[in-house]
């Protein structure tokens, strides 16, 4: 790939003349006037950092301060026995007081094909008439929870997805904005029993 390049603007050489002629001068500094110097120096010195100190340690800008890093983010907290995390969030319901189980996949996730079976299983479950399960794959658009083919996700449904998962990974688990979860639980150990296991555990403490 080429490239255009300005010519870089030279100054014309002096005459040698110049050069030759040139006097050596010598400096003489006396040891007071040296001693003056030095102790000048040395006091801007310390008055600047005084300065810099006094400026920094009484900050009134109007932006938020950010403490210690192990304060500033904080790990989530892990619901005990089970895979997923405790968001802090109210439980969020439909208008049947409901609480909403979503899974978000997409139709070439390979860990998402792996659990969705199970998750979608939930439907005929002990809970199904308790919950509000929904299956949103994001490449498509469609729940399919549902016998009609939709071909979007309601904004209030993927604010949940980007809210609990900034990162945008799949498979992403939101269990009533309380819990959630981002992957799977016991795929390494390939034990979907334990999956669903504890989608009823979480499930249960939603619904106490």
């Amino acid at each position: 790939m080429e490239e255009d390049t300005y010519p870089s603007e030279e100054k014309p050489e002096e005459p040698r003349e110049n050069h030759r002629n040139h006097e050596a001068k010598t400096i003489t500094i006396k040891k007071d006037d040296l001693w003056k110097y030095s102790t000048f120096v040395l006091v801007a010195v310390v008055v600047i950092g005084a300065l810099l100190m006094i400026s920094g340690g009484g900050n009134t800008g109007t932006g938020s301060a950010v403490g210690p890093l192990e304060d500033a983010v904080q790990e989530p907290e892990k619901l005990e026995n089970s895979s997923f995390f405790i968001t802090g969030d109210p439980i969020c319901k439909d208008t049947e007081g409901k609480p909403y189980v979503i899974l978000f996949s997409t139709t070439w996730c390979s860990h998402c094909l792996w659990i969705e079976d199970t998750f979608d299983s939930l439907l005929n479950g002990d809970f199904a008439n308790k919950i509000n399960l929904q299956h949103w794959q994001l490449d498509t658009g469609d729940n399919t929870m549902t016998p009609n083919v939709e071909s979007e996700i309601p904004s209030e449904i993927s604010s949940l997805y980007y809210k609990y998962n900034p990162q945008g990974s799949i498979p992403t688990f939101v269990f009533g904005c309380s819990y959630y979860r981002v992957g799977n639980g016991y795929e390494r150990q390939n034990n979907l029993n334990a999956e669903l296991v504890d989608f009823e555990f979480v499930i249960s403490k939603l619904l106490e």
